[in-house]
């Protein structure tokens, strides 16, 4: 309509409304000065003249409360929920966005061993362990057969699954993928590249291995004596650019992320880079109060005196660095504070 209300007349509005604001001066009947009690239409009116009057005040009430024109209540979502490296870590967030979802999501098993009570009540989902497998390669150039097979098969349970998580969020629903520690470190997030813009998402940081595990060593990595730069890296795996071998060359601090970790060949290349007293320790079950341990070695002696053998599938950070000694002593440091009003 683009006028002001103070301009609107008769013809703005139905004749119905004008006639009943015609035959009543107000609409009360209880109250002295009416004339007549309204018609439920002419009330009606009545109300709808009045909100478009005041429809200045009105909107800033309804954006407060949440329900603003063209907004949908009742919209889903998709949320990827760090959790922590143990149940005593689970953020405040994340147990909120939980409490509110309608559906778990979660890697096979992992909710029945590490959170069976938050899922009381909710639909769960499962997926395996291998569902980023084969992903981003084309199942048609893999030549074994075997390989080709099982691309195929993976492909078609992540299609699936994206599937059913954008049916749930359309349909108004929740969904929320738990994953422990840190879902952005290693974690499983090909679910944010598969779902299509307009499907809704939120990623809920958690508290991940590595700064679990630097709080179990006390001691903080970037910190390094005469190196300031953390590498966060794994082991080599076929066509890697980065290799390991060429990440020592600066001889910053490392931390390994251990899935399949070859450490007769990765302590083989750290001699070659490293001097033999460097630093090494080994954090397990980081964050977890009951399990947590911390290993110390060298990277000439840890071979000979740690049994990496033993040491817990997944769940164990490997840490190579002055840092573990030295703390925050820094080679080139020299006081040059000349403000005391001035943090440094």
């Amino acid at each position: 309509m683009g006028h002001d209300v103070a301009e609107l007349d008769a013809h703005d509005f139905p004749s119905e409304l004008v006639s009943c604001r015609e035959r009543h001066t107000l609409h009360y009947p209880n109250l002295p000065g009416t004339r007549a009690s309204p018609s439920p239409r002419c009330l009606f009116w009545e109300v709808f003249l009045n909100m478009h009057r005041n429809r200045h005040y009105l909107l800033p009430l309804l954006i407060f409360a949440g329900i603003c024109p063209g907004q949908n209540p009742t919209a889903g979502k998709f949320f990827i929920v760090g959790m922590g490296t143990a149940p005593d870590l689970m953020t405040i967030r994340a147990q909120n966005t939980i409490a509110r979802a309608d559906v778990l999501l979660a890697e096979e098993g992992a909710i029945p061993l590490l959170w069976p009570k938050l899922a009381a009540g909710k639909e769960v989902w499962e997926y395996p362990h291998s569902l980023r497998k084969f992903y981003g390669a084309k199942p048609e150039s893999l030549a074994d057969p075997k390989q080709h097979a099982e691309a195929r098969q993976l492909e078609q349970v992540r299609r699936n699954l994206t599937a059913k998580i954008v049916a749930a969020v359309k349909a108004g629903k929740t969904v929320a993928n738990l994953q422990s520690g840190d879902p952005m470190m290693y974690g499983m997030t090909l679910f944010l590249e598969l779902l299509p813009p307009g499907i809704p998402t939120e990623i809920v940081p958690g508290v991940g291995a590595f700064q679990a595990a630097s709080a179990a060593l006390k001691r903080s990595p970037p910190y390094g004596y005469d190196t300031n730069a953390v590498i966060l890296t794994m082991d080599d795996w076929p066509g890697r650019v980065d290799t390991n071998e060429k990440l020592m060359a600066g001889g910053s601090t490392l931390v390994f992320y251990t899935m399949n970790l070859d450490y007769p060949r990765l302590f083989g290349s750290l001699k070659r880079h490293y001097a033999a007293d460097t630093p090494v320790a080994i954090v397990c079950d980081a964050g977890d109060p009951a399990r947590e341990r911390v290993i110390r070695s060298t990277v000439s002696r840890f071979l000979a005196e740690v049994d990496f053998k033993a040491l817990p599938v997944n769940r164990h950070l490997l840490f190579v660095g002055k840092f573990l000694e030295v703390g925050q002593k820094r080679k080139d440091f020299t006081p040059q504070i000349t403000d005391p009003e001035k943090p440094h």
